[in-house]
C-alpha cells in the first residue's frame, strides 16, 4: 500500500481534531464576549449608584459598604457559586468581611465573572474538548492501521487517566491549567488597572468601552493559540499511543509543504524515528505553538509510491511524489527551480494522466479510475475549503482587532441621542457640547481606521 495512504489518513485525522477545536473555541468566543457584558454591567451599575455629578472619585470608592450592600454583593457571589457547582467547579478568594470597601466588592463581582469563564467555559469544557479529541485520533489511527496489517479482534481501550495525565503534563513548560489560569489572573489585573484610571481621572464607564473590546480580544487570541497548541500536543499523543499499541516501531514526520513552514518542521520533514524514542518537541510534533507538523507510520516494506499535495508561492496546488522532503520542494517552489512533469503535477495533469490510462485500455473506464479521479478531486476541494477557511477566519480577527465594532456601536448610540431617542446621561455625557465632542473624536478615529479596514 503506497505510502501516500498513511499521509491521507494522518492529515484527516488531524483535521478531525482541528474541526473539534474550532466549533468549540466558536463557543468559548460567545462566552467570552458575554462575560464582557457582564463585567461592564456591573461597572455601570457600580457607576450609577455612586456618581455624583456624573463621576464616580477614587476617595467615594473607598468608602464601606452598608449592611445592605454586603448582602446584596452575597447573593451576587452565591448565584456564581450555584453556577459552577453545576461543573464541580469552586471560586477562590471570594470571602466577604464585615469591612469591605465598594471598589473591593467591584473587584470581587468581576472576579467572580472571569473565575465562571476561565474555569466552566474555558478549563472544564476545553479539557472534555481534549479527552474527546484524544480518543478521536487514537481509534482513528488504531483504524487506518488495522486496515492496512488486519483488523484485531480484540485493541486496547482508552485509560481515562491517561489523558488526564497528558493534559496536566506541562510539555510547553506549564500545563493546560496553569496557563488558563495565568491568563486569568493577568485579565484581572489589567481590568483593575483600567478602573483605578477611570476613577482616579473621573471618566465615565464608556471610556473603558475601547479598552475592554482590545483587551478581550488579547485574552480570545491567547486562548486559541493555547487550545490549538494543546489540541496538536494531544492528537499527536493519540497517534504516538496507538502506534505503540500496534507495535508500530518507527515512524516518519509530515510537515506541512506551504511557505508558513517553521524552520524547525522544514529540518524535520521526512525524518525517521524510533517510536519508543519519540520525545515532544525534539523529534515529535508539535515543536512549537501552531505546530501543523504530524507524523505517519513508517514500514520498511511500503513502496514510496503515490502523490502528496502541495501549496506553490503562486497559491496552486500541485501533486509531488510522496516522497519529496520540504527542503526539495523549497527548491522546486519557494526559489524558483526545476518543475518538471515528472516531479510536480497540477490537478489538471493528474486528470489528464487517468484519462490517457483509459484510453490505452481502449476506452474502458473501471470502477478504480472512477474512484482515483474522485479522490483528487475530492483532496483538492479539501485544500481549497481549508485555504479559504483559515483566510476567512483571519479576515475576521483582523477586523475585529481594529476596534472599529466598537466605535461604530458607540456613535450609533450617540446619534440616537442627538435625534433624542435617550437622553445624554444615558451614554454618561452632561450636555451637548461634550456630547459633540465624544461623536467627533470618535468619527476621526473611524476615519484613522478606514484605510487598514480597506486593507
Amino acid at each position: 500500500m503506497p505510502k501516500s495512504y498513511w499521509e491521507k489518513r494522518q492529515e484527516l485525522t488531524y483535521l478531525a481534531g482541528e474541526k473539534k477545536v474550532s466549533a468549540y473555541y466558536r463557543g468559548l468566543q460567545k462566552a467570552f464576549k458575554q462575560a464582557k457584558r457582564e463585567i461592564q454591567g456591573v461597572i455601570n451599575d457600580f457607576y450609577m449608584r455612586y456618581a455624583k455629578e456624573n463621576k464616580v472619585t477614587y476617595a467615594e470608592a473607598q468608602k464601606l459598604l452598608d449592611k445592605e450592600e454586603i448582602g446584596e454583593l452575597q447573593d451576587f457571589i452565591d448565584l456564581v457559586y450555584k453556577n459552577m457547582g453545576k461543573y464541580n467547579q469552586k471560586l477562590n478568594n471570594m470571602s466577604i468581611k464585615a469591612r469591605i470597601t465598594r471598589y473591593q466588592a467591584l473587584e470581587k463581582q468581576i472576579d467572580a465573572i472571569l473565575q465562571q469563564l476561565y474555569a466552566i467555559e474555558y478549563e472544564y469544557k476545553g479539557k472534555e474538548l481534549l479527552k474527546e479529541v484524544y480518543k478521536d485520533s487514537y481509534y482513528r489511527t488504531w483504524f487506518n492501521i488495522d486496515q492496512y496489517r488486519g483488523f484485531h479482534q480484540e485493541f486496547a481501550q482508552i485509560n481515562p487517566r491517561t489523558i488526564d495525565e497528558l493534559i496536566r503534563y506541562p510539555f510547553n513548560g506549564a500545563d493546560f491549567s496553569s496557563r488558563i489560569w495565568k491568563q486569568k489572573d493577568h485579565m484581572l489585573q489589567v481590568l483593575k488597572e483600567d478602573i483605578t484610571t477611570m476613577l482616579i481621572q473621573g471618566k465615565n464607564p464608556q471610556t473603558l468601552a475601547e479598552d475592554f473590546a482590545r483587551r478581550f480580544n488579547t485574552k480570545e487570541y491567547e486562548a486559541y493559540r493555547l487550545l490549538h497548541t494543546e489540541s496538536s500536543f494531544i492528537i499527536e499523543q493519540g497517534c504516538l499511543a496507538a502506534y505503540k499499541e500496534d507495535e508500530v516501531e518507527k515512524y516518519q514526520i509530515l510537515a506541512t509543504l506551504d511557505h508558513k513552514t517553521s524552520e524547525i518542521c522544514r529540518e524535520q520533514d521526512g525524518e525517521i524515528y524510533e517510536t519508543d524514542k519519540a520525545t515532544v518537541g525534539v523529534n515529535y510534533p508539535p515543536f512549537h505553538p501552531f505546530c501543523r507538523t504530524t507524523t505517519v507510520p513508517y514500514y520498511e516494506d511500503v513502496v514510496d509510491e503515490g502523490t502528496r499535495a502541495a501549496r506553490g508561492a503562486d497559491g496552486k496546488t500541485y501533486y509531488v511524489p510522496s516522497n519529496m522532503k520540504y527542503k526539495d520542494w523549497e527548491k522546486a517552489f519557494v526559489y524558483g527551480g526545476s518543475k518538471d512533469e515528472k516531479i510536480v503535477k497540477t490537478l489538471k495533469e493528474r486528470i489528464q494522466e487517468i484519462k490517457d490510462k483509459i484510453k490505452q485500455k481502449g476506452g474502458i473506464i473501471k470502477e478504480s479510475d472512477i474512484k482515483e479521479a474522485g479522490k483528487l478531486i475530492q483532496d483538492e476541494l479539501q485544500i481549497k475549503r481549508a485555504d479559504l477557511k483559515a483566510e476567512i477566519e483571519k479576515l475576521e480577527k483582523e477586523y475585529k482587532d481594529t476596534g472599529i465594532e466598537e466605535i461604530e456601536k458607540q456613535i450609533s448610540k450617540l446619534r440616537a441621542v442627538k435625534r433624542g431617542l435617550i437622553d445624554p446621561d444615558d451614554v454618561g455625557l452632561k450636555d451637548m457640547d461634550e456630547l459633540n465632542i465624544k461623536y467627533d473624536e470618535l468619527m476621526r478615529n473611524k476615519k484613522e481606521l478606514q484605510p487598514k479596514i480597506a486593507e
